[in-house]
């Protein structure tokens, strides 16, 4: 790959990512990451991350690069987020390092991969999604260039990048090992055994150092499933979830209705946008018939067994797991797939501004305009920003402040980062309102209500605030502010 084609992928995605990135309000998860991030030493990170016994202990390499990223660069959501930044310039090298000597499926790929809006959502979010990315990148690059040159898997460089993949992946989160089993599946049966034997010898340090850290990482992962460690049960994994996952994977859910709308409306919150999504929707098929015709010509069993290993068993994996695991799955807990799926695209991207026939050329504009609106509304459009627990905090805050009685109905460890006063005497927090008689206690002046399916599941608080004549005085992003209506009897 041409040092030209390096630098513009290094300087484009940095920019990029400096564009994706926002100061918005932190949520939930993000202030998970926050809280472990901000602890003063290693000793009281690993404490926290213990105690906590959530998925994020199942991010080991994450969490321990987001701890030192904030001793350098701070606290602040930009910065918390920034640290994705580099992580995405790596990708971009990996995604045109997929298509050797082939300048023109370079940029296709690199344009988009600049453009997805899936990953600009995710660069705005300090969690471990874009390093999944990074590393799956490296990983596929490797089996692509195994599929198309077999003799590669010779070179000590390809069994390095290889091997690094699969750590990293491993290491990232546990969501991502079905993807380092596929990739190595992928590799073996490609190989045939006697093939395989021999690169393992050839390459046997750095074989016996892979194999090493993927064991501990096995005994560790292990380990946090013994103590109870996972991610939330919220929801379930369904058909709905299935579609929304290809939607999310399109690149087109910037041009949609945001996640909170899609929470709080369904199906209905798509009305308004049904025409540009059409419009989106074309431009994505059109990329993959061009991709599928592209590619039509080399298919064989060979290249299809290699896929199944590589890419469908992963997926099916997941899906199992998440099944069984009563966990609800969304586009990023398959993220190493968008890899592959973007190297198809940009095959089918190719296609239509090389092809002969004129009448195409104009799908090559529709598709990279589709994909780059998605992207920028996906950062800049207020209806897709997340859940403002900055305002809200600042809200309590204040009436806490000024004696009100407060009750607290959200995310604990967001409200920890935005310094609400969790053990003022003032503040009620939701797990208490779950646990307690709701009417033994002091009526509040100001009640801050937030996701009630998660926060609320009976209804409880909701229906005391009907029967004691709450109105709404202020509407956030995730967030009804609640005051009772003065009495003028």
């Amino acid at each position: 790959m041409c040092a030209t084609v390096v630098f513009v992928s290094i300087m484009s995605s940095l920019l990029i990512g400096a564009v994706a990135v926002s100061n918005q309000s932190l949520w939930i998860d993000e202030a998970s990451t926050a809280f472990k991030a901000v602890q003063p030493s290693l000793g009281s990170w690993w404490a926290t991350m213990v105690q906590e016994k959530g998925s994020d202990l199942q991010m080991p390499l994450y969490m321990l690069c987001a701890w030192a990223w904030e001793k350098i660069f701070g606290p602040s959501e930009y910065a918390l987020r920034a640290s994705n930044i580099p992580w995405f310039a790596v990708a971009a090298v990996a995604m045109t390092s997929i298509f050797p000597k082939k300048v023109h499926l370079q940029f296709s790929v690199l344009i988009l991969t600049l453009t997805n809006a899936f990953l600009w959502y995710y660069l705005s979010e300090a969690r471990s999604y874009i390093v999944l990315f990074a590393f799956s990148a490296v990983t596929t690059a490797c089996l692509l260039r195994a599929l198309a040159d077999q003799s590669s898997v010779n070179s000590a460089v390809w069994f390095f990048l290889f091997c690094v993949g699969l750590i990293g992946l491993c290491a990232t989160s546990l969501i991502a090992v079905p993807w380092a089993v596929g990739a190595t599946t992928a590799v073996a049966v490609s190989l045939g055994v006697n093939e395989t034997r021999r690169m393992l010898w050839r390459f046997r340090w750095t074989t016996a150092l892979t194999t090493a850290a993927l064991i501990a990482l096995a005994t560790y992962y292990i380990w946090t499933l013994r103590i109870g460690a996972g991610a939330s049960e919220v929801g379930k994994t369904g058909p709905k979830n299935l579609l929304f996952i290809l939607y999310e994977l399109s690149g087109l859910t910037g041009l949609g209705p945001g996640r909170l709308d899609l929470r709080e409306h369904g199906l209905v919150a798509y009305q308004p946008f049904l025409l540009i999504l059409g419009l989106g929707v074309v431009a994505v098929v059109a990329l993959s018939l061009a991709g599928f015709s592209a590619l039509s010509r080399n298919i064989n069993p060979r290249r299809l067994t290699f896929f199944g290993f590589a890419v469908a068993l992963p997926c099916l994996l997941v899906l199992v797991a998440g099944y069984a695991g009563h966990m609800r799955l969304l586009g990023r807990h398959v993220t190493p797939v968008l890899p592959p799926v973007l190297a198809f695209l940009a095959v089918g991207l190719n296609g239509l501004f090389s092809s002969p026939r004129l009448i195409l050329r104009p799908f090559v504009f529709l598709c990279v305009t589709a994909l780059a609106a998605s992207a920028v509304e996906i950062r800049f459009a207020p209806r897709h920003q997340r859940d403002d627990y900055r305002s809200a905090a600042a809200e309590a805050r204040k009436a806490i402040a000024n004696g009100k009685k407060s009750w607290w109905v959200a995310d604990i460890s967001t409200a920890r980062y935005y310094k609400v006063p969790l053990d003022s005497a003032d503040l009620t927090l939701s797990a208490n309102l779950n646990e307690e008689s709701i009417e033994g206690l002091p009526a509040p002046d100001l009640v801050l209500l937030s996701k009630p399916d998660i926060y609320d599941p009976a209804g409880k608080i909701e229906n005391y605030l009907r029967a004691h004549d709450f109105k709404v005085t202020r509407t956030l992003p995730a967030f009804q502010i609640f005051q009772r209506q003065p009495d003028h009897h």
